[in-house]
């Protein structure tokens, strides 16, 4: 695999957990979509930051990756706030 097809991959998860997260209608399922989401896009973000390659990352993927975890951040307040013994971050 090629590492233009790897990071294509690892582009595709976050996004797709992220929409995930979004589109969930059931709320008893949204604390853990939120979760995955989460740690997904904080693991790219360590990818993107931390290696060497930075040629083979997407314009504007930072930003994207920083956007769609303030909207995990709205999604929390809305949906957990609520929740005993749940701290949003």
């Amino acid at each position: 695999m090629s590492d233009q097809n790897l990071e294509s991959k690892f582009t595709q998860r976050w996004e797709a957990l992220y929409k995930d997260a979004l589109f969930e209608v059931n709320v008893d399922k949204m604390p853990h979509r939120i979760e995955l989401a989460k740690h997904a896009i904080f693991d790219r973000m360590e990818d993107l930051t931390c290696t060497r390659m930075t040629e083979s990352f997407q314009p504007g993927e930072m930003a994207a990756l920083r956007n769609a975890h303030r909207a995990l951040r709205v999604l929390e307040q809305l949906y957990l706030t609520n929740v005993p013994g749940k701290l949003v971050a």
